[in-house]
């Protein structure tokens, strides 16, 4: 499957998506007040057909729409052809920050991801503007007592409730990097935090959301939104003041029970998945806008899956107040 008429869609989407028209890529003026960001999460080469031209897309948007800066939240490959992808990401002349997804060290060492992404590590923490921003590392189980980084596919024989964890001195270094600034923060991360389907989330999620309650104690909220992947749904759900946005794959919907969809068990989007986000300091603000599509024929329904949530194709739009 590749996408037909690849300009035509990034111009058409930067009109629908942002709403204004193409514009000549220019330096990016960043204030204390607003500070945006473009986010795509599981583009999934090695195993999207046409992963690349996804990507793709969502680089020449970005070069339209012209954010602060760009996030991947993860899963951008397999580890079997991660150069490719990143020769597709490495074309954008902004910004841009890499998040660990479970499946990028499937066929690589986590270290060997983190050089070839040019991370500064595992997790890490940057101002931009007004803005504090944490990339989380979730990919880690427990054996023998022992947190142990994901790895060439070790993490697969792990049950799923110890592995997709938090570990102890990254706990540690999130409580003192709160501690340390004064900036509204958002937090990414590739495994959701939220309490939205629980067999899916992060078993540390709660630890995690404890830190951030320590955090905003102090009167003035401080983590104020977690932007998530790797479930490959769109949901959105708000808990004890902080917004948590699951960000839909840029590729598809797995699903075990059935290989009958247009990549067997995938079932694709027509059009790339991602959204551009701003955060308006002085409104309290945060402005999502996502790109809507549609599942390739034969489209799913509920008879075809067993999991609880309802499958999107899209990202939805959305604006919430913080």
């Amino acid at each position: 499957m590749k996408i037909r008429n690849l300009a035509g869609f990034i111009i058409a989407l930067a009109v629908l998506v942002v709403g204004f028209p193409a514009c000549n890529e220019k330096k990016k003026e960043i204030t204390d007040n607003k500070v945006s960001f473009g986010v795509i999460t599981d583009v999934h080469q090695d195993l999207q057909p046409d992963a690349r031209e996804r990507l793709q897309a969502f680089i020449d948007s970005a070069k339209v729409v012209n954010p602060d800066f760009i996030v991947q939240l993860g899963d951008l490959s397999h580890g079997t052809t991660t150069d490719s992808i990143l020769e597709i990401w490495n074309r954008y002349p902004g910004k841009n920050y890499h998040v660990l997804g479970n499946h990028d060290s499937d066929n690589l060492p986590k270290d060997s991801i983190i050089k070839k992404q040019n991370m500064p590590g595992r997790y890490y923490s940057y101002d931009i503007g007004g803005m504090h921003f944490i990339v989380l590392d979730l990919n880690y189980f427990i054996q023998k007592g022992e947190h142990i980084d994901f790895g060439l596919g070790n993490n697969y024989p792990i049950p799923s409730d110890s592995k997709n964890l938090i570990s102890p001195p990254q706990m540690l270094w999130l409580e003192e990097d709160l501690a340390s600034t004064g900036k509204p923060t958002i937090v990414f991360s590739h495994q959701g935090i939220g309490d939205t389907f629980p067999d899916w989330v992060s078993p540390s999620n709660k630890k995690i959301r404890e830190i951030f309650a320590k955090a905003n104690s102090g009167g003035e909220k401080k983590v104020i939104a977690c932007f998530a992947g790797d479930q490959h749904v769109d949901t959105y759900e708000e808990i004890e003041g902080v917004h948590y946005f699951q960000i839909n794959s840029a590729s598809y919907f797995w699903i075990e029970e059935s290989a009958v969809f247009s990549n067997g068990h995938m079932a694709e989007y027509k059009d790339p998945l991602f959204a551009f986000v701003t955060v308006d300091l002085n409104n309290r603000t945060i402005e999502v806008k996502g790109v809507n599509s549609v599942f390739l024929e034969p489209a799913p329904s509920s008879e075809n899956y067993s999991t609880p949530q309802k499958l999107s194709a899209s990202v939805t739009s959305r604006k919430v107040n913080f």
